[in-house]
């Protein structure tokens, strides 16, 4: 009875190690593929029309130990092109914003030592720019004279049945010119002034974080 229990024992473990073998040797090296109708293949070999497509590798288990994916057409690696470009774009102009407010933090703190300073700074620049502006609406006045004076001048030797110079016409046209070019400098300086404020408004908003930040740290280090 022992010597029948034995080699039912020996034959039950001949049997499971033959079907671990067989089971290794079915799945070892197979590969994996689905065809155009959704149906899964299996074989040691992948057909070279789906080579482009995605398919797996089995280990000895028949679990996926590799997948190579399907190769991408030329639309699909122009568009990851163009994303990758964007992308790298995109990094550079963040860091390039990075670098440029740190830099602008940095000169704050070593050209200014208060609030104070910013504001008197400011109102430096805006002094500045008022300055120019009221030079040029002086020549402005001075010029609206002048073009007037001319056109009397002309209107009065047309009245004396007399023809103008043409001195007296050319110097309309460039009077007119100076005119344009006066009020066009005036609208930019009333735009670099309107900046220049936005501006300073920025900086003062960022000097006070900056500063409540360095004194928070120097209170740290104390304590």
């Amino acid at each position: 009875m022992l010597f029948f229990s034995n080699t039912l024992s020996i034959i039950i473990k001949s049997v499971i190690i033959g079907y671990l073998l067989v089971s290794n040797i079915a799945y070892a090296g197979l590969n994996k593929w689905v065809d155009e109708k959704g149906q899964t293949h299996y074989g040691d070999r992948v057909p070279s029309k789906y080579l482009s497509k995605e398919h797996s590798v089995l280990n000895d288990q028949g679990v996926i130990v590799r997948t190579n994916e399907a190769l991408k057409t030329d639309d699909e690696l122009s568009k990851e092109e163009k994303q990758r470009a964007l992308k790298a774009k995109e990094d550079r102009q963040r860091l390039i914003e990075e670098r440029t407010k740190a830099l602008r933090d940095r000169v704050l703190l070593d050209t200014f030592t208060s609030e104070k300073d910013l504001i008197l700074a400011r109102d430096a620049r805006i002094e500045a720019v008022n300055s120019q502006i009221s030079l040029a609406e002086t020549l402005i006045n001075h010029d609206e004279k002048k073009l007037e004076d001319v056109k009397l001048r002309i209107k009065a030797i047309e009245a004396a049945g007399r023809k103008p110079p043409e001195n007296l016409h050319k110097e309309i046209i460039s009077v007119g010119r100076q005119l344009e070019n006066n009020y066009a400098y005036i609208e930019d300086q009333n735009n670099a002034r309107a900046e220049i404020i936005k501006t300073f408004e920025a900086d003062i908003k960022r000097f006070r974080e900056l500063m409540k930040a360095k004194h928070a740290a120097e209170e740290k280090q104390r304590k």
